[in-house]
């Protein structure tokens, strides 16, 4: 049998269509979380939004083979990521960190995570941040297994939703 090794790469203009499945696909696990269609509905055109979003620095993806299992999007601050300049951070910033149920459990977010690590590191960033809600559990203790850190100085709401930051110093 042979395995193919999943290689992390910049997001190809062909690939887009199938990116965009993959993350609607790994983020549709939280529909139960919310109480009001409208609000996930909401969420789900913003994930598809982002795909073409001009102020994304990259958007990397993981593949094995042809087959897009996972990716996340870079921003180089807040004002780019979030439209909240007043976050104030001037570093590299994750979001959208997404792996198809099928992808999960083949370390694809660690390597997207460590890829990205890299990405700020050649910008000379002092830290690489992202942001994460309560029903992102499991995620949020992945990025913590890592070395990230809470910075609540970072944390900002959307609607009712407290929306927290995390920071990995570099």
């Amino acid at each position: 049998m042979t395995v193919v090794e999943i290689v992390i790469e910049q997001l190809k203009e062909e690939d887009h269509a199938r990116y965009l499945e993959v993350l609607v696909e790994s983020y549709s696990q939280y529909e139960k979380e919310y109480n009001n269609p409208e609000d996930w509905a909401s969420y789900l055109s913003a994930i598809r939004a982002s795909v073409g979003n001009p102020d994304a620095e990259t958007i990397l993806v993981a593949k094995r083979g042809y087959e897009i299992l996972g990716g996340l999007q870079l921003f180089t601050d807040s004002e780019k990521a979030y439209g909240l300049p007043e976050l104030t951070i001037h570093s590299t910033i994750v979001r959208l960190l997404g792996v198809h149920p099928q992808g999960r459990g083949l370390g694809i977010a660690k390597k997207l995570l460590y890829e990205s690590f890299a990405f700020a590191r050649a910008r000379q960033d002092q830290a690489l941040y992202l942001h994460s809600g309560d029903i992102m559990q499991v995620a949020i203790n992945l990025y913590l297994s890592l070395g990230f850190i809470r910075d609540e100085s970072k944390d900002f709401r959307k609607g009712d939703t407290l929306v927290k930051g995390f920071r990995y110093d570099l």
